[in-house]
């Protein structure tokens, strides 16, 4: 728990610098690793254990579906991420604390921090990685 916490605190720290890359136009190497530790790492949410209590805050996971802006589509933004299962659709709440800008009915995955439920009971992320 405490290599995801730390994990993520990376990952958000080097959100927050904007996507400045390193001399020659490459992106940092310690980027690339935090991001790719942060993908293995990330576990499948599945909607029904999030909504009934069962995954711990701070886990990191990973949700597949479309996006739909609710404040706007830029860092700091929130959106609704409505995803598909076995148990039918499932609707998180995630914060986008990553350098990608989502469109209405885009398909993405999101990579980051299961943050329990909003004030209005609905699953949240505050996602790290948006692909």
């Amino acid at each position: 728990m405490k290599k995801a916490s730390l994990l993520l605190a990376v990952s958000l720290l080097l959100g927050a610098c904007g996507g400045e890359q390193a001399e020659g136009g490459r992106s940092s190497d310690v980027e690339k690793e935090t991001e790719e530790g942060l993908k293995e790492e990330a576990v499948e949410v599945d909607f029904v254990a999030a909504n009934d209590d069962s995954i711990p805050a701070g886990t990191v996971v990973k949700a597949e579906g479309i996006a739909s802006p609710i404040t706007g589509t830029d860092i700091g933004d929130e959106f609704l991420l409505t995803t598909q299962d076995s148990e039918g659709e499932g609707t998180y709440v995630v914060s986008n604390n990553s350098t990608v800008k989502i469109q209405d009915g885009q398909e993405i995955t999101v990579y980051g921090s299961f943050d329990g439920k909003t004030e209005s009971g609905s699953p949240k992320i505050t996602a790290t990685i948006i692909e």
